[in-house]
C-alpha cells in the first residue's frame, strides 16, 4: 500500500484529518487564490504545511507529548506598474484567502511592498529530480512508540543514579511554490533525537544527539548510552589554565564551528550584503579580497587557497544523507531556482560563493543562479579519535560547543562555551575531566591549523543537515574558565 493511500486524504476546508497538504490540495488552493486576484499582473503562492509529533522528558519523567499541524500560505501580488507585496495567512477558507489577496494588492498599489526586479531573460524550465527525503519509518513513528523509547532510556539512566532530559521529534511536511513551469511541490520527513544526562550533584554532564530525514537511522538507545558514559566520565572536573591548546574536536563540535563558515559561503545575514559572492565583491565578509582601485570594483578570494588542502566542502541535493528539497523560491520573480550540486571549497581553494539569478543574468551572462543550499558535506580522513588521542602529548578532547556567537564577520571570529564533557589529554591518554572554557576562535584559523582528520559522519543539525569529521588542530584559543557543566 502506498503512503498516499495510508494517510487520510481530504480537500482542505471539507475535512480536518490530513497531516499535511497534498499536491492536489495545494493546486486547488492556488486556483482559489488566483480567482480572487484583480487588476492584472501576476499572483504567486507559496504553501507550507507540516505535521510533527514530539516528546520531551526531564529529570527522568516525560513532561510533554504532542502531535501538531499547521499551514502557512504566502500570497504575492505583482501589479503591472511594478509594485509587489506579499501577505501570509494560516487560514484556508475563502474569506481568509480573499482577504490576503486584497491586502497584498493594497500594499503593492500604495507602495507598501517592494519593487519587482525586472529580469528580462525568460526563466529556464528544469526537470527537477526528487531526492530521497521521505521515510515511512519517520511518518509511522507513533506517540506510544516514542513514549516506550523514552521510558527505556530514562529507566537505564535512573538505574545509574543519574538524571536525563531529552527531546524526540518526527515531522512530515510539504512545500508548494508557483513557478514558470507550473506548481513545484515536494514532500519530506525529518527526525531528531537529543539528550543530556547529568549526575544529581551537577558535577558531570554528557550529551548525544542525531538528526536525519529517516528515524531508522537514529539509534536512541546508543545515544543514551553515549550521553550516560560521558556524564559519568565528566564528573568532578578540575580547573586548568586557559590558553592555546591542541584540541580534538568530536564531529558535533566541528559542526558548531563549520556552520558559520558555510553561512558565509551560502548567503547573507546580519553584517553581510546579500548573497556570499555579492558580499565579497562589496568588500564584506571573510572571502572579500579588498577593493581594486584601478578597476573600481571589489575583489573576492575566488580561486585562492583559503583553508588546508585536505578540506573540501560541498553540497549535493541527491545526497541521501542530507535530505533537502532540491529547489528554492526566488524572491524576484515566479521562478523556483534549482539547488544544483556545488563544491564551495575544493582541496582548500575557494571555488564559488552563492549568488542569485539576477546576478547571474546581469553580471555573468548566465540564466541560473547559485542559490543558497541547506546542508553540507565536509571531507575528512581516516584517523580515529582514539588514534588522535594516542598521538597527543597534551591537549583537550571537546564533546561540543554551545552558545556560539559571531564577534567579527570579516574573520568569522566566534566565541562560545565548551559543554557536556571536556577532558585533558596527557602523554597520549585521557587523564582527567576539566572545567569548561570560553573560547574565542575563528573556524578558518582552525581549518588552517589541522593535524589530523577522521571519517565524516552525520551530526545533530535539524535545520540544515551536515556531515563532518572529527579533527585534531593545534593552538586553539581558550580565553577563560566558566563555572558551568
Amino acid at each position: 500500500m502506498s503512503r498516499r493511500a495510508q494517510r487520510p486524504v481530504r480537500l482542505l476546508g471539507v475535512a480536518d484529518d490530513e497531516r499535511f497538504l497534498s499536491k492536489e490540495t495545494c493546486d486547488a488552493v492556488v486556483r482559489r487564490i488566483r480567482g480572487f486576484a484583480q487588476g492584472g499582473g501576476e499572483t504567486m503562492v507559496r504553501i507550507d504545511s507540516w505535521w510533527h509529533g514530539e516528546l520531551r522528558w526531564a529529570r527522568n519523567r516525560v513532561d510533554l507529548a504532542s502531535d501538531r499541524r499547521d499551514v502557512s500560505v504566502r500570497v504575492t501580488r505583482g501589479l503591472p506598474d511594478g509594485g509587489r507585496a506579499d501577505v501570509s495567512t494560516n487560514q484556508l477558507d475563502d474569506r481568509s484567502l480573499q482577504a490576503a489577496v486584497y491586502a497584498a494588492e493594497r500594499q503593492a498599489k500604495h507602495g507598501g511592498g517592494m519593487t519587482i526586479r525586472d529580469i528580462t531573460a525568460p526563466a529556464p524550465v528544469f526537470d527537477y529530480q526528487q531526492p530521497s527525503i521521505w521515510s515511512d519509518t519517520t511518518y509511522r513513528f507513533a506517540t506510544d512508540a516514542r513514549a516506550q523509547i523514552a521510558r527505556r532510556i530514562t529507566d537505564k539512566v535512573e538505574a545509574a543514579r543519574m538524571l536525563a532530559a531529552g527531546y524526540m521529534e518526527v515531522k512530515a511536511q510539504s512545500t508548494a511554490r508557483t513557478a514558470a513551469a507550473g506548481m513545484m511541490y515536494a514532500e519530506r520527513t525529518a527526525a531528531q533525537c537529543s539528550m543530556t544526562v547529568r549526575d544529581a550533584a551537577g558535577t558531570g554532564s554528557g550529551w548525544a544527539g542525531l538528526s536525519s530525514y529517516n528515524w531508522g537511522a537514529i539509534d536512541a538507545d546508543a545515544l543514551s548510552a553515549r550521553a550516560l558514559e560521558k556524564a559519568i566520565a565528566s564528573r568532578n572536573p578540575v580547573g586548568i589554565e586557559p590558553g592555546r591548546y591542541t584540541v580534538i574536536l568530536e564531529p558535533q563540535a566541528v559542526h558548531e564551528l563549520m556552520k558559520w563558515v558555510v553561512t558565509h559561503l551560502n548567503a547573507g545575514f546580519a553584517g553581510l550584503i546579500g548573497p556570499g559572492r555579492v558580499s565579497a565583491e562589496n568588500v564584506s565578509g571573510p572571502f572579500a579580497a579588498g577593493f581594486d582601485n584601478a578597476l573600481g570594483i571589489g575583489r573576492s578570494k575566488l580561486g585562492l587557497k583559503v583553508v588546508d588542502e585536505r578540506i573540501t566542502i560541498s553540497h549535493d541535493p541527491m545526497d541521501p544523507a542530507l535530505g533537502v528539497v532540491p529547489w528554492v523560491a526566488n524572491n524576484y520573480d515566479s521562478y523556483a531556482e534549482p539547488v544544483l550540486p556545488v563544491t564551495w571549497i575544493d582541496h582548500g581553494i575557494l571555488k564559488t560563493l552563492a549568488y542569485d539569478r539576477g546576478y547571474a543574468v546581469y553580471r555573468l551572462g548566465d540564466n541560473v543562479g547559485a542559490v543558497s543550499r541547506d546542508g553540507y558535506r565536509m571531507s575528512g580522513g581516516t584517523t580515529t579519535v582514539d588514534e588522535m588521542i594516542r598521538t597527543t602529548e597534551r591537549g583537550l578532547l571537546v564533546t561540543r560547543f554551545w552558545n556560539t556567537d559571531l564577534l567579527d564577520p570579516g574573520s568569522v571570529l566566534l566565541t562560545g562555551l565548551t559543554r557536556d564533557g571536556l577532558w585533558l589529554i596527557e602523554h597520549g591518554k585521557i587523564s582527567k575531566a576539566v572545567k569548561n572554557f570560553r573560547f574565542t576562535e575563528s573556524p578558518l584559523f582552525v581549518l588552517n591549523s589541522l593535524d589530523q582528520l577522521g571519517e565524516p559522519v552525520p551530526v545533530f543539525s535539524p535545520d540544515a543537515p551536515a556531515i563532518v569529521p572529527p579533527l585534531k588542530a593545534h593552538d586553539f584559543s581558550f580565553t577563560s574558565l566558566v563555572d558551568a557543566v
